[in-house]
C-alpha cells in the first residue's frame, strides 16, 4: 500500500490547479475539491440524477452489431446513447466496424483500412457464426453516416470509438457537426492525446473521454485530466468512490463500462454497483437489463395492420424478444418487435403483459 502522506501532497498540489471551468464543454463548477476524499471518500458521491446509459455497440445480442438494426434496438428501451467503432477505410471514409479484419464476421476477408468505402459497406454483417442464416442475413456493414442520421432523428448521443484505422479524427467531428444535435449528445474516445486534439480544434464544443487503463491510476492524475477530458471510462475496476469523487471534483462525469460484470459477475450487478459508488452513466450490452435494473421499463404501445402487429417502445421503434397474446396463443415477437397473425384469430386483441423492463399494452 502507498503511503497516504505523499499521495495527499499531490493531491493537494493538483487541487491548488484551480477549477477546469474553462475547459471547453465544462459546466459551472462550484465544487470545491475535496482532496482528503481521494484518499478515503467515506459516504460516495451522488452521480447524474437520469444515470446515462450507452450501449455497446447497440443492442448486439439483438440483432448483428453496430448495425442500424441493433440501434433501434437499443433506444427501443428508452437509452441514451449507442456506441459505435468507426473505422476508415483507404479512400478516407468512415465504417462501423469492430475489427481491423473482416475475417469471420463478414463474407469478406482483409483489412478494412485497405479497402474502400463501398468495398465495406458491400460486406454482409451477418454472415457469421452468431447470425448466419438469421431474419437480419444479409445485413449491410453500416456507413458513419447512417449512424449520425439515426442518433439525429432520433434524438440520441453518439459514443464515438475511434479505432485503430482512424488516422483522421478531426474528420469524424466535423462530419458529425453536420447533423444536427448529434455533437452536444455525443462523446469521443480518441484513446491518444493527438486525436484529443484533433477533434477539439476541428469541433470546440466535442465531448472527449479519458479511457483509464489502470486499476491503481491515481486519484490526483484523473482529476488533473479532467482539464482536457470530460467523461471517463473503461473497464469497471479501474474505479472506485475515491476516483469517482476527484473526478466529480473536477466536475467531470464518470461512465464505466459495466456489460463484463468485472466486479459482481453481471452486468445488472455492476451497473447497480458503479450506482453505488457515485457514476454518472454506464455503458451495456443489454438495454432491457439495464431498463429493468434501474426501474426505467418503457411505455409500449401494439401497433397492428392487416396481418402483422408490432410492440413498440421508446420512438415507435421495436421490441423483439417480447411474448404477445393474441386469441389463445402465445407468440414471441421477431425483428422489428412484431408477429405474424393467423387469419383464424380475426379481430382477436393482442396484449403484451408487460416485464421490469417493458410496460404492458393491448390493442
Amino acid at each position: 500500500m502507498r503511503p497516504l502522506k505523499p499521495l495527499l501532497a499531490l493531491a493537494l498540489a493538483f487541487a491548488a490547479l484551480g477549477s477546469t471551468t474553462g475547459a471547453p464543454g465544462a459546466p459551472v463548477c462550484d465544487r470545491i475539491p475535496d482532496p482528503a476524499r481521494w484518499l478515503a471518500a467515506g459516504e460516495p458521491d451522488q452521480g447524474l440524477e437520469h444515470m446515462r446509459i450507452t450501449v455497446h455497440r447497440g443492442a448486439a445480442n439483438l440483432a448483428p452489431e453496430n448495425t442500424i438494426h441493433a440501434f433501434e434496438y437499443a433506444i427501443a428501451y428508452g437509452m441514451d446513447m449507442i456506441e459505435v467503432d468507426v473505422q476508415q477505410t483507404g479512400d478516407g471514409r468512415y465504417v462501423l466496424f469492430h475489427d481491423l479484419t473482416v475475417d469471420g464476421k463478414t463474407d469478406g476477408e482483409g483489412y478494412i483500412f485497405l479497402m474502400t468505402y463501398e468495398e465495406a459497406t458491400a460486406l454482409n454483417a451477418a454472415d457469421n457464426d452468431r447470425w448466419r442464416g438469421s431474419v437480419y442475413d444479409p445485413t449491410p456493414v453500416a456507413g458513419l453516416e447512417e449512424a449520425l442520421a439515426f442518433a439525429r432523428d432520433h434524438e440520441i448521443g453518439i459514443n464515438f470509438d475511434l479505432k485503430e484505422s482512424v488516422w483522421n479524427a478531426a474528420g469524424v467531428a466535423l462530419l458529425a457537426a453536420q447533423y444536427e444535435g448529434v455533437i452536444e449528445r455525443s462523446i469521443f474516445q480518441p484513446y491518444v492525446p493527438v486525436r484529443t486534439e484533433q477533434i477539439l480544434a476541428a469541433a470546440p464544443d466535442a465531448i472527449v473521454m479519458f479511457n483509464s487503463q489502470y486499476e491503481d491510476t491515481p486519484p490526483a492524475m484523473l482529476y488533473a485530466l479532467g482539464a482536457e477530458y470530460h467523461w471517463f471510462g473503461s473497464s469497471m475496476p479501474n474505479y472506485d468512490a475515491e476516483r469517482v469523487a476527484a473526478i466529480h471534483d473536477a466536475c467531470r462525469h464518470v461512465q464505466p463500462n459495466v456489460y463484463q460484470g468485472d466486479v459482481t459477475g453481471s452486468e445488472a450487478g455492476d451497473l447497480l454497483y458503479a450506482r453505488g459508488i457515485g457514476a454518472d452513466g454506464a455503458m451495456v450490452n443489454n438495454p432491457d437489463v439495464a431498463a429493468a435494473t434501474l426501474s426505467r421499463p418503457v411505455a409500449t404501445r401494439i401497433q397492428r395492420e392487416p396481418g402483422m402487429a408490432c410492440l413498440l417502445g421508446h420512438h415507435d421503434l421495436g421490441l423483439p424478444g417480447k411474448t404477445l397474446h393474441v386469441a389463445e396463443a402465445a407468440v414471441t415477437t421477431g425483428r422489428g418487435g412484431c408477429i405474424e397473425l393467423d387469419p383464424d384469430w380475426g379481430d382477436a386483441e393482442v396484449s403484451f403483459d408487460g416485464d421490469a423492463s417493458a410496460l404492458p399494452s393491448a390493442a
